[in-house]
């Protein structure tokens, strides 16, 4: 005898109301057959080949390959997966296996099995620039200087070995410095949440650029109040590098602002030179430490609208001040040639090729997810993550107009996400799918083997 539904009608007769019925089929359909334009991109670059040349092999014929897990977790990235046990979405797609080649996917266990053990290997980081290194020069082109924002990003993790962030939350706070010119990561300083981001970013600096492709220098730096130091200003006038650096505002910048006139300060005009209401900048020199160079110091100031908020005295440097009803800021930079518009212009524009870049790497690609409770493991899932994350930045330049400038989540609906059904005859194998959809698969899988990567 059937139930009764809450509103008086049984469940047979809701059926009988349907005008389909529902059945089963053999053929092989997967919803993922988009996925085919990052496999042919890895492909295209041979990025299997590469990882292998650099990462330790297994020991054994039977076990999996490094360029396995790699492909294995990056399929899962670029899917939208984050979590190990995501591993089944691949493993239960028998249509997406047969056209990749997905013979043995590793389960989950494996997976953070391999993340312990190679996260582990002290030649870990050094394997990763190597292989990193081709898709930056895939992107860069004939680029042969670029531009280096740095920053450093709290990862909130509830693991064993987390520690407490300034912010005071229980993570991580790797540093990460990308190339304005492409966006894409250079290099990864994994580190504990109770490292201050201050903390040995000259040495940071000087990683990225020995991560830098053979042929590319260094030209210009970035970075917020947490590089304002004296070793890498000096640094940075000993390279010829140019830099707009966040300052902090210390006792004697406060006194030097109130000496300021009302008639020194100069309006600020946005990029098309249209004044900007209630902000203005002063230009100075100034000298930090005891290092006797001087530098260019933009000062800014912006009106407080509505609620202000009071400013207490301290001792320590702050990188803005609430004074008078403004908020004042200050730039330091070696680039004299530039006005004072034009150097706050270029020093925020880093919040585009930087931190908008961390929130994708986290947000779009897992970053911000870490699958183990082992710090090196964690360390590792985090470099493979920014690789998927490079390989995407490569993809996008390479995408037709319509989707070159979206993010990875309109990218998985639009192009990863397009149903599709499998057809082997004979030798020959066929990927069918609606007309709208081939062609526009077919636009972005010849766009993506149009350009030559480089040599292995």
């Amino acid at each position: 005898q059937n139930r009764p539904s809450p509103n008086g009608c049984n469940s047979s007769r809701l059926m009988t109301i349907l005008t389909y019925k529902l059945d089963t089929t053999n053929d092989l359909l997967t919803s993922r057959a988009g996925l085919l334009s990052i496999a042919h991109l890895m492909e295209t670059l041979r990025l299997a080949e590469r990882i292998d040349a650099y990462f330790p092999q297994p020991k054994s014929n039977r076990g999996y390959k490094p360029s396995e897990f790699f492909k294995t977790l990056i399929l899962m990235q670029h899917e939208g997966s984050f979590h190990l046990d995501d591993i089944r979405h691949l493993q239960s797609d028998e249509a997406l296996g047969s056209v990749l080649n997905l013979n043995r996917l590793p389960k989950a266990t494996t997976l953070g099995d391999w993340l312990r053990r190679m996260g582990r290997q002290p030649q870990m980081r050094d394997a990763w620039v190597k292989v990193n290194q081709s898709l930056l020069q895939s992107a860069l082109h004939c680029c042969k200087k670029v531009t280096l924002d740095i920053d450093a990003t709290e990862i909130v993790a509830h693991k064993a070995d987390a520690q407490w962030t300034y912010k005071k939350n229980r993570g991580f706070m790797p540093m990460v410095g990308h190339i304005a010119e492409t966006g894409q990561v250079v290099a990864v300083d994994f580190r504990d949440g109770n490292v201050p981001p201050a903390q040995n970013n000259l040495a940071f600096i000087q990683q990225c650029r020995q991560s830098l492709p053979e042929g590319c220098c260094l030209s210009a730096l970035r970075i917020d109040a947490a590089g304002y130091q004296t070793k890498i200003i000096e640094y940075c006038d000993k390279e010829g590098i140019a830099y707009a650096i966040r300052a902090k505002l210390s006792a004697t910048m406060r006194a030097q602002i109130e000496a300021i006139s009302e008639t020194d300060w100069q309006p600020l005009y946005d990029k098309q030179g249209k004044r900007v209401c209630g902000q203005d900048t002063y230009r100075t020199s100034h000298c930090i430490g005891d290092y006797e160079k001087a530098f260019t110091l933009i000062i800014q100031r912006k009106a407080i609208q509505g609620q202000a908020s009071l400013d207490l005295e301290s001792e320590d440097c702050l990188d803005e001040i609430n004074q008078g009803g403004y908020v004042y800021r200050a730039i330091a930079t070696n680039r004299d040639t530039l006005s004072d518009c034009q150097t706050v212009h270029w020093y925020n524009q880093r919040a585009e090729d930087s931190e908008n870049r961390i929130k994708e790497l986290k947000l779009d690609f897992g970053g911000g997810t870490l699958p183990c409770s082992d710090f090196n493991a964690n360390a590792l899932y985090f470099l493979i993550s920014a690789l998927s994350y490079n390989l995407f930045a490569l993809m996008r330049q390479l995408l037709p107009g319509e989707l070159a400038q979206h993010r990875a989540i309109t990218i998985r609906w639009r192009l990863y996400g397009m149903a599709a059904k499998v057809v082997k005859t004979g030798r020959q194998l066929f990927v069918k799918l609606a007309e709208r959809h081939r062609m526009l698969l077919e636009q972005v899988l010849i766009a993506l083997k149009a350009f030559e990567p480089p040599p292995i």
